[in-house]
Formats: C-alpha cells, sequence, structure tokens
C-alpha cells in the first residue's frame, strides 16, 4: 500500500479538484489523506476513502500561522506513516520548507500556477516570489508542472533544474462533458434562446473576475439577448456585485457561486470566457473544450499552449476588456463559427488530455517514488486516522 499526504491550502477550486481526482481515480495499491483548512470543501464532502486533516493555513503569507502550520504538517509527516507527502501550490510548499531533511518520505511539489506570475516582471514582489519558489523547487525531491509552458518557465527562470522536473499535464473526463447537462436553463432562470456568456472561475485578483463584468457591459450594448454567468466566488464577490449595478446589468447577470457540478453549467454556455491573470492548466478550459464550447481567454500563462488564435479558440490580452467583448460579440454574429472552434478544441485540447491519462501518469510516478522511500524508510506502526 503506498501511503500519500496531500498537503492543499485552496478551500476550492482547480487544486482541490485536481486532488479528488486522484484520490477517487488511482484505485487499489493507493491510500490517501489530505492536511487542509477548516474552510476547504474536504471537510465537508472528503474524497471516498480518504482521511482528512485539519490544518489551520492562511491563504496570505502570515508569518505565525505558516510557522503553527508547518508544524502541524510536520508533526503529520514525520510520522512515517507516508511514502509520499504531495505539496499542492505555493502555500503548502512554503509550508513544505520547514520539512526537508525531517522526514523520510519523497516530497512532491505541484505549483499548479508559479505565485511569481502575479507580479510585475521585474519588480521586487516578483523578484522575493521567484527567490521563494527556487527554494520551495530545491527542497522538494521532485517538482511536477502540469503544462509544458509552466515546466519550461520552471527551468527557463532558473527556478529549478531540468532533470529536476517532471511534466503531467491536467485531464478532464470526456465522457462525463459529452454528456448532456442534467441542469437547465431554466433552473438558473436564463431564457431558452438567451445569448449566455459564462465564466467559471474563483473571484480572486488572479482570475480577473472585473474584466469579465467590464466586457459584459460592452457585450450587453452591442447584444441585447446576451445573459452572463459566473460560476464562483471569492473576495472580490461585492465589488463585482457592485459594478454588476452600476453597469445596470442585474437582470441578466447570474452570478452563481461555488458549485460542485460546474461542469454541467458550464454546458448551458453558448461561449466560456477565461479572464486569468496567470495559470498552470486551467481545468476549465479542458472542460470547455472536452464539452466543445467556443473559448475566448486572455494570453495567460497556461493557456497559451493550449489555445491557438483563431484555430480552437481565440486568444486576448490580459486585462483588456474591450477586446474580450469584440472576441464575445464576432462568435456571437457566427454559430458556425462557435461550432467549428468548439469542435476544434474537443479535438486538439482535451481529447489529448483525458482523466484515464492523468491518473495513470501520476499512478506509475507514484510507484517510482514510494519504490525510492522504501530504501530510506524505517517501517512503524500505522496510526489511526479519523475519517470525515
Amino acid at each position: 500500500m503506498i501511503r500519500i499526504l496531500h498537503v492543499v491550502e485552496p478551500a476550492n477550486g482547480g487544486v482541490p479538484l485536481f486532488v479528488r481526482r486522484l484520490c477517487e481515480g488511482m484505485g487499489e495499491g493507493f491510500r490517501f489523506e489530505i492536511a487542509c483548512p477548516p474552510r476547504s470543501e474536504f471537510c465537508l464532502a472528503p474524497p471516498v476513502g480518504t482521511g482528512v486533516h485539519v490544518v489551520e493555513m492562511a491563504r496570505q503569507i502570515h508569518p505565525l500561522k505558516d510557522v503553527l502550520a508547518a508544524l502541524r504538517v510536520r508533526a503529520l509527516a514525520r510520522s512515517d506513516r507516508y511514502d509520499i507527502v504531495h505539496l499542492n501550490s505555493s502555500k503548502a510548499g512554503v509550508l513544505g520548507l520547514l520539512l526537508k531533511g525531517r522526514l523520510h518520505a519523497k516530497m512532491v511539489f505541484t505549483p499548479h500556477a508559479l505565485r511569481s506570475h502575479a507580479y510585475p516582471e521585474g519588480s521586487p514582489l516578483r523578484r522575493a516570489a521567484m527567490l521563494l519558489e527556487a527554494r520551495i523547487c530545491a527542497a522538494a525531491d521532485l517538482v511536477v508542472a502540469v503544462s509544458r509552458e509552466e515546466q519550461r518557465h520552471l527551468t527557463e527562470l532558473g527556478l529549478a533544474p531540468a532533470e529536476k522536473v517532471q511534466l503531467i499535464e491536467n485531464g478532464v473526463d470526456l465522457v462525463d462533458l459529452g454528456l448532456p447537462s442534467v441542469v437547465s436553463r431554466a433552473d438558473l432562470g436564463l431564457p431558452d434562446n438567451a445569448f449566455v456568456v459564462g465564466t467559471v472561475a474563483r473571484l480572486s485578483p488572479q482570475k480577473d473576475p472585473i474584466a469579465f463584468v467590464r466586457a459584459a457591459a460592452i457585450i450587453a450594448q452591442r447584444a441585447p439577448d446576451a445573459h452572463f454567468v459566473m460560476v464562483g466566488d471569492g473576495p472580490l464577490e461585492r465589488e463585482v456585485r457592485s459594478l454588476i449595478v452600476e453597469a445596470d446589468l442585474s437582470g441578466r447577470f447570474h452570478i452563481l457561486g461555488w458549485r460542485a457540478n460546474a461542469t454541467d453549467l458550464l454546458k448551458l454556455f453558448d461561449v466560456f470566457v477565461l479572464t486569468s491573470r496567470y495559470e498552470g492548466m486551467p481545468f476549465t478550459v479542458l472542460e470547455a473544450a472536452g464539452a466543445r464550447r467556443a473559448i475566448v481567454s486572455t494570453k495567460a500563462p497556461g493557456v497559451r499552449s493550449l489555445i491557438d488564435h483563431g484555430s480552437n479558440g481565440l486568444l486576448v490580452a490580459i486585462g483588456d476588456s474591450q477586446a474580450i467583448a469584440h472576441a464575445v460579440i464576432s462568435l456571437h454574429a457566427a454559430p458556425d463559427l462557435r461550432a467549428r472552434l468548439g469542435e476544434s478544441a474537443f479535438e486538439t485540447v482535451a481529447g489529448p488530455r483525458s482523466l484515464e491519462l492523468m491518473v495513470e501518469r501520476w499512478g506509475s510516478l507514484y510507484r517510482s517514488l514510494a519504490r525510492q522511500a522504501a530504501q530510506v524508510t524505517v517501517p512503524t506502526a500505522e496510526l489511526p486516522v479519523a475519517q470525515r
């Protein structure tokens, strides 16, 4: 039995989805446990058969809380009941810095989007973030990128040596995405004949939901049948709602909050829009492609290697609401183009990146690391874990 501890800070979104798919898809021979904050979706609905350890974690850097969280994770990790400790995202990576040299388990770091992309190029904050990312990569036994672009950034920016970085791209359930949605437009208060422009994203600065609202205000003037759907929640929700009221879009804008059935909601869109400033490899873009939706996205790191402008989607400059609006309006007037882009996205974006392939590759990697860990680990009695 291979024993793996996932350390996860984000409460919902792509990172927890990634962890859930691994825990539930790996099958026999693996035992997963998760260390996560009390606000996490895992505390309410953990993956089947997975143990959950609640660890208070601050989303932003907080020296005292980070040290306390690291001590809690270290106590778990040093119990020697794990073969692998998997750090997901930069915050988990920071906690992992205190683990190096103190445990027998192999330590894996997956950035899921490099935090340094959040800051202007050449700025002191970016340099500081890159220095921290380099230290995290140095502490880990292996760094796994979820996209070729992320892999290239890790090595070309000097954050990790090429021999230490592996690539396992994210994947989606193509069978499920090919099924009709179990939710109807009427369930969401959408007219059947509406032109639905939607996004699925956390309402945070990284995802730039403000750009989506501003684009919606422009689209609404040119497309009277357009309705806008936003699936997600986050710290910018109040500002988003205020802008919607200012733009007089309340009757045509639908904020649904975080939903476990986001994939079914996405199937109702005519156009999927991503306004992110940076990504690793967004599941939402893969899902939109798997559902054969036309995609409009910013040229965010992590997306640029997926979308070929004019071939399988449309790309616009980061933060350019007007360009986003013009791209959507061009698709509103061209249903045949929407269909062609959606089919191409399925073939080139989603098709080569199935969930089965992603799980298979992670399973192979975990087995290899567990064999290495077994060479240095002294077996100890397994401690009981409370199931939630």
